[in-house]
């Protein structure tokens, strides 16, 4: 290969010669016979006989190195990176030009990441040469953007059908079709007039042996006019132009386009006039590789929309139209939901006067409840993933793939992918039982944080056992600043079986409050920590609710501050002597004196007594009695004694934690002998916090089933001509499938249809899901005849449960 452009002039190229002797493999080396064959070529050049293999600028100076064999075969360090090689090589495993990326590139043999097929994430390029795959991208097979270009060659425009492709020789196609230098007059179009064209491009010539494959890539590109006129009038040519740039981006990029996000994996669950969706967040991860090497985001993900039909193709969804009133590309969704990033309303891309809805910054969820539908009607949903285009190049916001296929003949169903769920909503089979949580409790430690729980998926409640944990981290205040504590992770482990303990949640960080948490097990943790120290007021209080009402906070005065400790106490009063304050200095100036006083201070986070200054500001009742009094000299003031905490810190040192008093109330009672109040404080969850519950799964009782019996009806009762569920007849004529249903049934039972002279015209066997308490019947005969009109006695015979015999009619 030669040098193409102007910047590589002067470069050295790729010789297939070990030029600064840094290979080890076991190679053949450069002979002065070599050479001497080499001189009489004007570039130098040596072929390697019986090979495809050039050796190029064959000096005397290459005397003894070594060389590329007969083989291909090549050690890696035969090309030291001083070589250039213009275009890359397509199938030696080799990424000859450095322009694989570790970043982006390294994703595996099928192309496609997050698949962990073989090569992905192993720091190394992966070739698809000799295999069905493509391999990675910028090596080899997939490096399509440097394939040898020859260009367009004969480009011909002709009316639709102007060729007998039956009867017209060979040698035409060659000569008028592919023949260089051959192109067609645009003002012979023009004066041909409107109508249909067949267009044909060619590229040649080059020779090609019988088996070899070559790669020719061009672009087709036209200009679409907003208006009447000339092209520059009517912007065609500016369209065109913008094509033709993008075009040229997409070939650099390797014709990846600008790509649609990762498709979800959704699962439906059915309920009694609900449907519940759930999907995984791999859509999350999309990377989109043509807008990598075009410098922006390639993280473009932005939200998910959900679209629910009640025909497979979606119909119901197709509301929107254009400006001009045709159908627009996208469909109206029933949910949505995006990233909290600021990005929301419409996009700035228009198509056709209508652009694509970006969000309300509502934020993202992976579980949602259908609560607006009905019983017995099939639904068809879809969740899409979406992405928020790029508006330098006008690439409007695209979604993730919608796969549904359908027969044409039966329009039945035949396969649809991961992001589409089909669901039928129905009550529950007779006796059934939800699944069940026990309380969420607290077995150790002391926070006053909440966790609780939400069932997604019903059917995946198992009889299990499980237990929380936590880990917490102390920040060091420094100085007279208090040290705090932080919830640092929460494990979550099913403790079913002692003796294998499985781990569900592993030591996660995802401790906010909306955060949504992993779904395991059919059900999703909620954890509501706490924000801060202070007062759980709930659980903070007297032994009796005459006693005046209590203040609790941290100890301020102009030079010590409380150091705020997330322990529970309870103050016990009784008569002075109870227990002795501790001399303390608590204000600049002023020291607590060491005194009797008729109570004691219990820290009930670690079951000790605690030593405490008491600052008696009122001795109207004795010296050393807890009380309080109406400050007279200030008008709607009162004075209260304060009981100050003293507690040892992280640094063994003892520090002021709390203080204690209580607000005058003369409609109230002081503390007497025999008063406790217990303060409880809003503590985060820590290292010491331990929850444990248990689940039970859905189950059927019998004696409910027999009970309910009498609920069993069959809808819609009278049958009057169709049904609101009933699917649309795929074909032309007929009258297509009838429908009728029984539900609250029990989980197994038979369904014998009589007419009323007892002939019995149909049996129905049913055994369902706990979930689905219905049972269908086409409307057909056992002989597979339609019914007639009329009067039908039906008889649930279900072993075990009981029988229950009803009637319906059918009007056509």
């Amino acid at each position: 290969m030669t040098a193409q452009r102007p910047e590589d002039l002067g470069k050295k190229y790729k010789d297939n010669i070990d030029n600064d002797s840094s290979s080890a493999g076991n190679l053949p080396i450069v002979t002065q016979g070599m050479i001497d064959q080499a001189a009489t070529d004007k570039y130098l050049r040596y072929r390697v006989p019986g090979t495809n293999i050039v050796l190029y600028n064959l000096t005397q100076s290459m005397l003894g190195k070594k060389y590329i064999n007969g083989d291909r075969v090549r050690d890696p360090g035969i090309d030291e990176k001083i070589d250039e090689m213009i275009d890359e090589s397509r199938d030696d495993g080799i990424d000859n030009n450095f322009d694989w990326n570790p970043v982006t590139d390294d994703v595996g043999l099928d192309g496609a990441p997050n698949t962990n097929d073989f090569g992905e994430g192993d720091g190394k390029p992966t070739s698809g040469a000799g295999t069905p795959f493509p391999g990675e991208p910028h090596v080899d097979k997939t490096d399509v953007k440097e394939a040898d270009m020859i260009g367009v060659t004969n480009v011909q425009y002709n009316r639709a059908g102007s060729i007998n492709f039956n009867t017209t020789a060979d040698v035409t196609y060659w000569a008028e079709y592919m023949t260089p230098g051959r192109f067609v007059d645009p003002t012979v179009i023009k004066a041909a007039g409107p109508g249909d064209y067949d267009l044909y491009v060619s590229s040649g010539f080059f020779p090609l042996r019988a088996g070899q494959i070559e790669r020719v890539s061009y672009s087709v590109v036209f200009g679409n006019a907003t208006s009447s006129g000339p092209s520059e009038a009517s912007g065609a040519k500016a369209d065109a132009l913008r094509k033709r740039e993008t075009a040229q981006i997409a070939y650099n990029e390797n014709y990846q386009f600008a790509q649609v996000p990762i498709e979800p994996k959704v699962t439906a669950v059915s309920g009694d006039r609900r449907v519940t969706l759930y999907w995984d967040n791999l859509a999350e991860l999309s990377f989109d590789r043509f807008l990598a090497g075009l410098g922006a985001s390639p993280n473009d993900f932005e939200g998910y929309r959900i679209y629910r039909s009640t025909d497979p193709a979606f119909e119901d969804a197709r509301l929107i139209t254009d400006a001009y009133g045709n159908p627009a590309p996208f469909l109206k969704p029933i949910a949505q939901f995006d990233l909290k990033n600021g990005i929301k309303g419409f996009s700035p891309i228009t198509y056709n006067g209508v652009q694509f809805y970006l969000g309300d910054d509502n934020g993202l969820v992976h579980t949602w409840t259908d609560t607006t539908v009905l019983n017995g009607q099939k639904y068809y949903y879809v969740v899409r993933a979406y992405d928020r285009g790029y508006a330098p190049l006008q690439i409007t916001p695209s979604e993730s793939n919608l796969r549904i296929s359908i027969d044409n003949q039966t329009g039945l169903v035949r396969e649809v992918g991961t992001s589409v769920a089909i669901v039928t909503p129905e009550a529950p089979v007779a006796g059934y039982l939800p699944p069940e949580f026990t309380p969420i409790s607290l077995v150790s430690g002391t926070t006053t944080g909440v966790v609780g729980y939400k069932i997604v998926d019903p059917t995946k409640i198992r009889d299990k056992a499980y237990r929380i944990t936590f880990e917490d981290t102390l920040h060091s205040g420094g100085g007279t600043a208090p040290d705090t504590f932080k919830t640092k992770a929460y494990t979550l482990v099913d403790i079913t079986n002692a003796g294998a303990l499985d781990t569900l949640i592993n030591r996660s960080r995802a401790l906010a409050d909306p955060i949504e948490q992993p779904l395991v097990d059919g059900f999703r943790l909620t954890l509501i920590n706490e924000k801060a120290s202070g007062l759980n007021l709930q659980k903070s209080k007297w032994s009796d609710d005459s006693i005046m009402k209590f203040q609790f906070e941290e100890w301020r005065s102009s030079i010590i501050q409380g150091q705020p400790k997330p322990s529970d106490y309870k103050i016990i009063f009784g008569t002075v002597g109870t227990d002795t304050s501790s001399q303390y200095t608590v204000e600049s100036g002023f020291t607590a004196p060491s005194i009797p006083v008729n109570f004691t201070v219990l820290n009930t986070s670690e079951a000790k007594n605690i030593d405490f200054a008491f600052v008696e500001l009122d001795g109207s009742t004795g010296s050393g009695k807890f009380s309080a009094v109406y400050d007279g000299g200030r008008p709607g003031a009162t004075r209260s004694d304060y009981i100050v905490f003293l507690e040892k810190d992280s640094r063994d040192s003892t520090v002021i934690t709390w203080a204690f008093n209580v607000l005058f109330d003369s409609s109230r009672v002081l503390p007497d002998a025999g008063d406790t109040v217990a303060i409880v404080l809003a503590k985060i969850f820590r290292s010491s916090d331990v929850f444990e519950f248990s689940t039970k799964a859905q189950s059927v009782d019998a004696d409910l089933a027999r009970s309910a019996l009498d609920k069993i009806r069959v809808v819609p009762n009278p049958y009057v001509a169709a049904a609101t569920w009933e699917e649309r007849n795929p074909f032309s004529t007929g009258r297509g499938p009838r429908s009728i249903h029984f539900n609250h049934l029990p989980q197994r039972c038979t369904i014998r249809i009589f007419n009323v002279s007892g002939e019995l015209v149909a049996t129905i066997e049913h055994d369902s899901p706990m979930l689905d308490g219905s049972a269908e019947w086409n409307l057909l005969t056992r002989d597979n005849l339609s019914v007639s009109y009329g009067i039908y006695i039906y008889h649930v015979e279900a072993p075990g449960v009981g029988e229950k015999v009803g009637k319906f009619a059918v009007i056509k």
